[in-house]
């Protein structure tokens, strides 16, 4: 003998009557929280994608650079990191260090296949390489964030939108029954119940977005912890591995700055 499912039908039938009692106010309501849903939904499902792409190509990135003997080691790699925040921000500090020292493409290719530099960077130098880095990571981190003041202002504004056209419509159903001049339940329960409704539909538009919002905030302050921690890294291999003063065969260098 099949279940029976007593709530199933009264919920929807429900729904169903409370929305069709709603006034203009509140279908306006409807449409700017079913706007807000759209747009919630299609970041959510772009941003989750993108930065947990982010992270897991980072988290490599960062391991194999770990294992490189000189800055720029990871050069012939790039390929296999498009778009990765994390190589972004490594190919910038590579790029400072071949303008200070004056180094080529071929050169910087021939520094990774030799695995050292041309000479030792001064401190000077190292400081306006970390300069660059960092703010090439403010560039990457605003990437990571971009869109995620549309998703907040959802999260925020749904339920106060929701309860503006509950507000409504519950002062518009007691106004009705003041005008009828008599307290009359059956006046009042249809513009209620459509007032209601549009609390619990903002109420369906804020929760997932905080859900993924959150998912998404969290996503984003693990990358930019890895993005910092690879600027520490960059720099000290730099200054580790930076040829003891050395010159490559082949390979030009500018002069120290002091």
């Amino acid at each position: 003998m099949p279940m029976p499912y007593p709530l199933a039908s009264p919920a929807v039938s429900g729904l169903i009557y409370a929305f069709q009692q709603s006034d203009w106010f509140s279908w306006l309501i409807y449409i700017v929280l079913t706007f807000f849903s759209i747009v919630a939904w299609t970041i959510m499902i772009d941003k989750l994608i993108s930065v947990r792409q982010a992270l897991r190509r980072g988290e490599e990135f960062q391991r194999r650079f770990a294992e490189t003997r000189s800055p720029g080691d990871m050069l012939l790699q790039l390929d296999k990191y498009g778009g990765c925040p994390m190589a972004q921000v490594y190919e910038a500090g590579i790029e400072e260090m071949a303008e200070i020292m004056d180094l080529t493409a071929d050169d910087l290719e021939r520094c990774a296949r030799s695995h050292t530099l041309p000479r030792a960077l001064s401190t000077n130098e190292v400081d306006r390489v970390r300069s660059t880095l960092e703010r090439n990571v403010s560039v990457r981190v605003g990437e990571l964030e971009s869109r995620l003041g549309w998703l907040g202002t959802a999260v925020t504004l749904s339920p106060f939108l929701g309860l503006l056209g509950t507000v409504w419509g519950v002062m518009m159903a007691f106004c009705g029954m003041a005008q009828a001049g008599k307290p009359d339940i059956g006046a009042l329960a249809p513009g209620v119940s459509g007032a209601l409704l549009t609390t619990v539909v903002g109420l369906w538009v804020a929760i997932p977005s905080l859900v993924g919002y959150n998912a998404i905030t969290t996503t984003v302050r693990r990358t930019i912890t890895d993005l910092d921690n690879f600027v520490e890294d960059f720099v000290s291999v730099l200054k580790l591995q930076g040829g003891g003063g050395r010159r490559v065969q082949g390979i030009g260098a500018g002069r120290p700055t002091e």
